[in-house]
């Protein structure tokens, strides 16, 4: 409002219009609000969870057949995944856990199982 107000006191004062300017007070805000960023959109663990199991798998009936640079990054990376998805599991509403974290647990027991691979290839 009060943008408005200058904005036309302004033009008249430009095409010389004799104006009134009125300045009322606004009334003071009884409580500050900061601005805060929108939540981020839920995660859907046990969808992350199924992703992971599922690179896993695929990393794990792949091994033999990829070369060990290939090997070392896909694993730097499902271990960095499952990271990300622990927490989301923790994250979790207590009635959803056990469901996720028992196919997260399915998901550490096969990345063991490649890093025995590469142990024993080395």
């Amino acid at each position: 409002m009060a943008i408005i107000e200058a904005g036309l006191l302004g033009a008249a004062i430009l095409i010389g219009i004799p104006a009134k300017a009125e300045v009322t007070a606004q009334p003071a805000l009884s409580q500050f609000h900061p601005l805060q960023p929108p939540p981020a959109p839920p995660t859907d663990a046990k969808a992350e969870v199924q992703e992971l199991l599922r690179q896993t798998s695929e990393l794990d009936d792949q091994w033999n057949d990829l070369p060990p640079a290939q090997r070392n990054q896909r694993l730097t990376a499902l271990q960095q995944q499952a990271t990300t998805v622990q927490n989301d599991v923790n994250n979790l509403p207590p009635e959803q856990k056990p469901e996720v974290q028992g196919m997260l647990m399915l998901a550490v027991i096969r990345l063991a199982n490649i890093l025995g691979k590469m142990r024993a290839a080395s």
